[in-house]
């Protein structure tokens, strides 16, 4: 698809951590980039990145695109890398019924009411 973009669909060229040289590029779930970023990440941090992890297994290049879970729990659970309101954006353009990991009840603003 794109160069530079993860598999969770965020385009690291446009980041300025990657500009700045903090960050390296994640790649798609298809690309040797995608390991040697796991690897980085559990050297230096500990842990890795469930979103990026799960591409890699799955050999799913671009989760939104590729993947019928999507949006799945790595993405619902965490607090990045996209808002609530996007996801359930997603969710309800998609079809919540077709959704594996979808939420049983229909998503809601924080008044309460239904986003529908």
């Amino acid at each position: 698809m794109t160069e530079g973009t993860g598999a969770c669909g965020i385009n690291c060229l446009a980041c300025g951590l990657m500009r700045s040289g903090k960050c390296s590029p994640c790649g798609s779930g298809l690309e040797g980039q995608a390991h040697k970023k796991l690897a980085a990440q559990l050297r230096l941090l500990g842990g890795v990145c469930p979103i990026l992890q799960c591409a890699v297994q799955r050999k799913l290049a671009y989760c939104s695109a590729d993947c019928e879970l999507y949006p799945c729990r790595h993405f619902l659970d965490g607090p990045y890398p996209f808002s609530r309101g996007y996801l359930e954006m997603q969710m309800r353009r998609r079809g919540a019924a077709g959704q594996g990991a979808a939420p049983a009840a229909p998503p809601t603003g924080k008044d309460g009411q239904k986003l529908h």
